[in-house]
């Protein structure tokens, strides 16, 4: 995990130094029945642990080291409720609805981070394993740009 530590020069003594570190953000946005949304909006978050069209995503998560690795913590992510809408066009084979119709799907969208060292080959077979678990015919996920997260010095 390569890191910069950062003193402010021109901050009172009683500050910290931060450390940065750069990173990609890997989101994916993933569907689950309307109950299980439902029960995290309402505080129940272990639904995530039982949900089985929740399991793949998750097993992806806790067997890859290089998703969420805070160092001390591992297997780090963030779950933000969600609903998404499209259209189903001719030629699709789709999950839910049918061609023509305009559907809204109850979804999580799961964000965790991943090393900007590590390398193409590595980070291809990282994705390809999120694809291929995905339930959706076109997976929406999302790769960003290099960024940096600060956490204490």
């Amino acid at each position: 995990m390569a890191t910069t530590t950062i003193t402010p020069e021109t901050a009172a003594q009683d500050r910290k130094p931060v450390r940065r570190r750069t990173v990609r953000a890997i989101k994916v946005h993933w569907p689950v029945p309307a109950a299980t949304l439902a029960a995290c909006a309402a505080g129940d978050l272990d639904v995530l642990r039982s949900d089985e069209s929740f399991a793949p995503l998750l097993r992806v998560l806790e067997t890859s080291p290089e998703l969420g690795d805070f160092g001390v913590y591992g297997d780090v992510f963030e779950v933000a409720l969600g609903v998404e809408s499209f259209t189903v066009r001719t030629g699709a084979r789709p999950a839910l609805g049918s061609v023509g119709g305009r559907f809204l799907s109850s979804t999580l969208t799961v964000t965790t981070y991943v090393e900007v060292t590590v390398g193409d080959d590595e980070l291809a077979l990282l994705l390809a394993r999120l694809t291929d678990v995905h339930p959706w015919e076109v997976p929406v996920i999302e790769l960003s740009a290099p960024m940096d997260l600060v956490t204490r010095g």
